[in-house]
């Protein structure tokens, strides 16, 4: 996508974010770039170190270099102030110009977002930007034991013993499915997101695939979920 998009979502952002900043512990601040560590870490002068919030960690990602150098100043959305067990604060950054660093990321295929727990806030407008490379759910040649994007219908909605199950295929036991663990409805409420209505609806599933039964994401959060047909 091209810089100015990136740069116009940017704007349109702004207001969106100073309605989740109140209760949502993040904070705006400014700051100067000291050191650059790839994938998505920063080391800034008053802040510390941070890392990119809501993108999928892959370490051959380099292009962070091309994007900020040493002694860039760069504004912060902070999500919070508890760093990771890395010492590593969760944060949004934008340039002096205005450029969302992982909205640039996302767009030039350099970083896929996903939402890690307590980095949901923006991640769906970071979907927008990607041209991500999608597997169907009919694909019986998916791969297992990695992260993947799968998209397809929802042919049923299965409730067992508190865990739900989105069905993608007639043969439960074979065809792909989303795990929705019963811990985990907490979430989807709380988010609007009622499991029973998306039967029939065409989504888009995030996570990594594992092996049980036929291939299966387990889904810990509905932002890991997007609605493409309703």
């Amino acid at each position: 996508m091209a810089p100015h998009k990136v740069m116009v979502l940017f704007c349109l952002f702004v207001a969106v974010l100073s309605v989740q900043v109140k209760g949502a512990g993040a904070q705006t601040l400014r700051d100067e770039v000291l050191e650059i560590t790839p994938p998505f870490e920063l080391k800034l002068k008053k802040t510390g170190p941070i890392r990119l919030a809501g993108l999928l960690y892959d370490e051959k990602v380099t292009a962070l270099n091309d994007l900020i150098k040493p002694g860039d100043k760069v504004k912060l959305r902070l999500l919070s102030n508890k760093p990771d067990r890395y010492n590593r604060k969760a944060a949004h950054v934008y340039l002096d110009d205005g450029t969302w660093v992982q909205g640039a990321l996302v767009s030039q295929g350099q970083a896929i977002p996903f939402p890690y727990e307590g980095e949901e806030t923006l991640v769906r407008d970071l979907y927008l930007l990607e041209g991500p490379k999608v597997f169907s759910a009919l694909n019986t040649d998916m791969p297992t034991d990695q992260f993947a994007i799968v998209e397809g219908r929802v042919v049923d909605v299965a409730h067992v013993k508190g865990t739900t199950y989105l069905n993608f295929g007639a043969n439960w036991r074979d065809d792909f499915t989303v795990k929705i663990p019963k811990a985990n409805h907490y979430i989807f409420k709380r988010y609007g997101l009622k499991t029973d209505r998306l039967k029939d609806k065409r989504i888009r599933i995030r996570g990594w695939v594992s092996k049980q039964n036929g291939p299966m994401i387990e889904a810990r959060h509905p932002a890991q979920i997007e609605v493409i047909e309703r």
